[in-house]
């Protein structure tokens, strides 16, 4: 009786505790989740705008038959044909994909952002964060092409960080050229 009472009720009192903050976890999700997705996308729209303050509108397209490189999970036009938005997922230093949203004008180059506006999430360590998305290292980007992006060197110390960085931004030019290439424009 004693080896049941030392080992089972201590067993059965953790699992009802897990049980409990479990079901607590989910009822916190559920009335959160709408809130924080509807912040999300209002915070992206707003990112877009300042990415391309002369467009008149976003349209989002659909992208399903185009082929585009698999990290790129949305693409917006603008209304008035100034360019497109990309939002780029890449696996960087931290546990969870960035995400990004690189701007390309209608010519084919990546449109110069504020890096509020570039990252809409990431969970990189801050110093690899920090380096790899430093005004300097990001100012060799701006205006690039696809040729000009590739040359870039990764930012010593940050390696993994910046390589993912740019990729996004190589996949986004990737998906315009796609994209001027198809008819689905």
């Amino acid at each position: 009786m004693s080896a049941k009472k030392d080992f089972i009720i201590p067993i059965l009192v953790l699992g009802l505790i897990c049980l409990f903050v479990t079901g607590a976890l989910a009822v916190v999700n559920h009335f959160t989740y709408p809130k924080i997705k509807s912040d999300s996308a209002e915070r992206a729209y707003i990112a877009r705008s300042k990415i391309i303050p002369e467009a008149d509108g976003f349209v989002l397209m659909d992208i399903k038959n185009i082929g585009l490189p698999e990290s790129i999970i949305e693409v917006y036009k603008t209304a008035n044909e100034a360019g497109f938005i990309f939002t780029v997922s890449v696996k960087g230093f931290g546990r969870e994909n960035m995400r990004l949203l690189c701007g390309v004008d209608i010519d084919g180059r990546l449109i110069k952002s504020n890096i509020n506006d570039l990252v809409l999430s990431h969970t990189e360590t801050p110093s690899y964060f920090n380096r790899a998305f430093s005004e300097i290292h990001l100012n060799r980007f701006w205006n690039g092409n696809k040729t000009d992006i590739e040359k870039i060197d990764a930012v010593s110390g940050a390696t993994v960080s910046s390589n993912a960085l740019q990729k996004a931004i190589l996949y986004a030019l990737t998906a315009f050229e796609l994209i001027k290439g198809s008819n689905n424009e």
